[in-house]
């Protein structure tokens, strides 16, 4: 199993994925044929900790090959972020450019307002920065930093407020230090971490003028107009933010209680849906904001997992929202201390199609990932769902096309008074691959949270026959299925996770 490690100093919980492609001019086969155990060129991962005291911070973690050829993990920048973040994201690969990906975005970053010197920021986050670069542990980093990465990408963050962050080349530090410490250029950049986390501004609005802005659960950065952010807030609002102008455009108040989570409808600048308190999934559409769509809601008298949630409310709160970014009409979400995880179709609003019941302890984490190569039973694959629980496991699902429109059939059947209830489960013969994880991993303590790597390869190679004992073994050790006599090089999926103050990259 190819399985990359990082011990952070800290517990972690926000993990993102940067969506940045590879500067290099190394072909997609040259890449395959020089490691197909190792991370792409310009991966980089961010972690942020969380700590119950105002020192948390956030690291931008590389991989690279150490001295004996095998994949390891080295920081390329840190900063302070006082508050735990509650999510972490990079700019969407909508403002990469088609060549390098850097020069592109970084007029874009211009023309966003992020020209000009850092003195528009506050006075908190100026102390914010200087604090970090004071109090950063730069025995770990390392010492060059790979010309595959882009010279300069955005990073939001949410916690107090909407941070947006900078991450640029280091090239000013190395020069202070070699000048100040009067060392020479290379032993300097054994001490200065090769980028630079520079906070460009934070964004907050109150729900009224009479109290203060509340804290942020969660944040989704819009792809078709990546100028777009929409926040989600405990004072039970969503608010979309421009970046052009660092205002908010409006707020909206999303549920009766607080809001947990939100999503953008992928390929869509106006749709959007959150989750929250009051137990809903909620669908808001910019260009009609007076309605909103509630497509499910809970309720404890009928639900049918082991939510063990108690409340003299009769909603159980939903805690996280991901739609599938191969097909909108799909998406997950799952209830406060339940060890299920809820599929809705957006076509077929009021109960689950789908309800994936892998874990043992309450969920925690979802994420969707890339349609898988296998060729199973059910049709092709329309996405996998990885989750993560206190039960310590990270499961993954893969989403068969075949299954997904049989329980999605089913579902409108229901809704029309024809048939059961689809939450009840798809037969046997379609449960395969969907409502039964295909790869389980047991990591050292709870899985906090869960993402996937979009993967920069060009093209992705459909496998046939290296899986036809597949099904026989529903629940295959992670390290059989991801050997290469089982995979081949052409599957570059990886997924991260974090338990406690581990932070796990798997490959897929």
């Amino acid at each position: 199993m190819t399985a990359i490690t990082y011990e952070a100093p800290w517990p972690v919980y926000a993990l993102a994925w940067s969506a940045s492609t590879s500067r290099s001019r190394k072909s997609t086969d040259e890449y395959e044929e020089r490691n197909a155990q190792t991370l792409p060129d310009s991966t980089r991962l961010a972690v942020g900790s969380f700590v119950e005291e105002y020192t948390n911070r956030i690291h931008i973690l590389g991989a690279e090959l150490d001295d004996h050829g095998e994949p390891c993990v080295s920081v390329l920048a840190d900063t302070l972020h006082p508050y735990p973040a509650t999510k972490l994201g990079f700019q969407p690969s909508t403002l990469f450019g088609k060549e390098h990906g850097s020069a592109s975005a970084y007029d874009k970053h211009r023309s966003y307002g992020w020209q000009g010197s850092d003195a528009s920021l506050s006075r908190a986050s100026s102390q914010s920065s200087a604090s970090s670069a004071s109090q950063a542990d730069t025995s770990e980093f390392v010492s060059d930093a790979s010309d595959a990465y882009p010279d300069t990408e955005l990073l939001a963050s949410s916690a107090e407020c909407l941070h947006i962050w900078e991450l640029t080349r280091n090239d000013a530090m190395d020069e202070m230090h070699q000048e100040y410490e009067g060392m020479s250029l290379s032993s300097s950049k054994r001490r200065t971490p090769p980028f630079a986390l520079k906070e460009k501004c934070a964004l907050a609005h109150a729900k009224n003028s009479s109290s203060p802005p509340a804290p942020l659960t969660s944040f989704s950065w819009n792809a078709p107009s990546p100028n777009l952010i929409v926040t989600s807030s405990i004072d039970t609002t969503c608010t979309i933010w421009d970046l052009n102008s660092r205002v908010a455009l409006t707020q909206l108040i999303a549920h009766d209680r607080e809001v947990y989570d939100v999503d953008w409808c992928p390929g869509s600048a106006d749709v959007f849906a959150s989750v929250g308190a009051d137990g809903s999934v909620r669908v808001f559409d910019l260009r009609n904001l007076e309605h909103s769509t509630i497509i499910y809601e809970t309720n404890l008298h009928n639900e049918h997992d082991s939510t063990t949630y108690t409340s003299s409310s009769t909603a159980v709160p939903l805690l996280r929202i991901a739609f599938n970014p191969w097909d909108a009409n799909y998406l997950a979400t799952f209830h406060i201390e339940s060890d299920t995880v809820q599929i809705l179709d957006v076509r077929a609003p009021g109960s689950p199609i789908l309800e994936l019941r892998g874990h043992s302890g309450a969920v925690n984490s979802i994420a969707w990932g890339p349609p898988s190569q296998m060729q199973g039973r059910n049709g092709p694959s329309k996405g996998m769902v990885c989750t993560g629980g206190d039960d310590a496991q990270c499961l993954v699902y893969d989403m068969a096309s075949t299954t997904l429109r049989s329980a999605s059939a089913q579902g409108r059947r229901s809704r029309n008074g024809h048939g059961g209830s689809p939450a009840a489960g798809a037969p046997d013969a379609l449960r395969i691959g969907a409502e039964v994880p295909v790869l389980a991993y047991t990591a050292p303590s709870m899985v906090n949270n869960v993402t996937w790597l979009r993967s920069p390869l060009s093209s992705r190679r459909t496998t046939h026959g290296k899986h036809h004992s597949f099904y026989r073994n529903l629940l295959p050790e992670w390290s059989d299925y991801t050997s290469p006599a089982a995979q081949g090089t052409g599957n570059a999926d990886w997924l991260a996770l974090c338990a406690g103050r581990a932070v796990k990259m798997l490959r897929v």
